[in-house]
């Protein structure tokens, strides 16, 4: 009996560790792909500093 108990708690960790690196990904691919539009390499907000450089 017990070995079924930690087996069944094992798997349930296993689980919930790979539903929690998936969420993960999912989150920080969606954070790039929204900062960053397609083709770009930086974000498309503009710092003060590089307003100043361009001479703006």
């Amino acid at each position: 009996m017990r070995k079924l108990t930690v087996g069944l708690l094992s798997a349930a960790a296993l689980a919930t560790t790979i539903l929690l690196v998936r969420q993960q990904k999912q989150v920080e691919t969606r954070q790039t792909a929204e900062a960053i539009p397609a083709g770009e390499n930086e974000p498309a907000t503009i710092s003060l500093e590089r307003i100043r450089e361009l001479g703006l």
